[in-house]
């Protein structure tokens, strides 16, 4: 099987990553739905916890304000995955080294840095103002992480100086 080109696993791939991005549209609907339910019926948050047995101290507004939040990360997301989207497209029509791809990934390293900073921020209000507890934010998975930002930023200069070259290789005769 091909990698790329039509009916390749490029293609394959840049149709799963179709479903995983209008998923996340669905997502982040249902994520606002439920935010302005909690706030707009508080008793009813209280409720559902009261009714599915989860330990919780926080009230329907404390709660839509982690929802909100919620919301705001998967937008996030729904942006690295748009850029993904775009270049898997270019794979998808064989064209590897196609310009815009630098700027995509670049962006794609920026938007994951973004979410893993936004990420910290929550936690970090979450546990201030909520007195919520998460695991640790250092660790294996900050390194994980972090080192997956700087090999997308790799990747991007990878992607530069191959579309220099193929720029180069079309104005040879």
């Amino acid at each position: 099987m091909r990698f790329l080109g039509p009916r390749s696993i490029s293609s394959l791939l840049k149709t799963a990553l179709d479903v995983v991005y209008y998923g996340l549209y669905v997502l982040i609907f249902l994520v606002i739905v439920v935010a302005v339910c909690l706030l707009s019926v508080p008793n009813l948050a209280s409720e559902v916890v009261r009714r599915l047995n989860i330990a919780s101290d926080l009230s329907a507004t404390s709660m839509a304000v982690m929802f909100v939040a919620f919301g705001l990360s998967l937008g996030g997301y729904l942006l690295v995955m748009h850029w993904t989207r775009r270049i898997f497209q270019t794979l998808a029509e064989g064209d590897v080294f196609h310009p815009d791809n630098t700027t995509r990934l670049r962006w794609i390293g920026f938007g994951l840095g973004a979410l893993e900073i936004f990420g910290y921020m929550v936690r970090f209000v979450a546990s201030g103002v909520f007195h919520l507890h998460f695991e640790p934010i250092y660790g294996l998975r900050a390194v994980t992480t972090w080192f997956s930002v700087l090999v997308v930023f790799v990747l991007a200069e990878v992607f530069k100086e191959g579309a220099r070259l193929r720029k180069e290789v079309d104005h040879t005769i």
